[in-house]
């Protein structure tokens, strides 16, 4: 079925642009929106994104997952947005998480724990310096690796490595801070 979208695209099919809007753009706009953290501005990343993707997919090569090249240029598109822009991540709206709590129990009590455990962790995640929370956000929000990230921040790999193990230091006192 993606085999046969990305050909329709490649002639310029403009229902199989649709579908690939429809099939992707929550994903796109979540990920453009934990970067930028403006709902605006991440639907602007989000239409960029689109609009990259339908002019250059006749480079999709299929080395990596048809999704995963589209968030690639998504998350590439915001942080270049951040940077023309010197936007240092601005605040305001509510950060958009598409994972859901697995729903096999009936506890409410554990459910309700752990939806404030997430908000303790994202409300220290918003506590980072710029640098940090777009390290933690890509690492564990959007699970690309520290070579990756590297390639992406265009930064050294080491670089990473210690400004994520310096931010998750940071997040473990924020957390027994707040708790006290």
């Amino acid at each position: 079925m993606i085999e046969d979208m990305i050909i329709q695209l490649v002639r310029g099919d403009r229902k199989a642009q649709m579908q690939l809007y429809g099939a992707f753009y929550r994903k796109v706009y979540n990920s453009c929106f934990r970067i930028l953290r403006d709902r605006c501005e991440a639907e602007d990343a989000m239409q960029e994104s689109f609009l990259k993707v339908f002019a250059n997919i006749d480079r999709y090569d299929g080395k990596i997952s048809f999704d995963a090249w589209i968030l690639r240029i998504a998350i590439n598109t915001a942080i270049d947005k951040l940077r023309k822009n010197k936007v240092q991540f601005i605040d305001g709206g509510e950060a958009v998480f598409t994972d859901k709590i697995d729903d096999t129990g009936d506890d409410e009590d554990e459910k309700e724990l752990i939806m404030e455990k997430a908000e303790q962790i994202k409300a220290a995640v918003e506590q980072l310096p710029d640098t940090a929370k777009l390290i933690v956000t890509l690492y564990l929000i959007e699970g690309y690796d520290h070579e990756e990230i590297a390639g992406i921040l265009k930064i050294q790999q080491g670089n990473v490595r210690i400004q994520y193990m310096r931010a998750k230091q940071k997040l473990i006192e924020i957390i027994k801070q707040n708790k006290k």
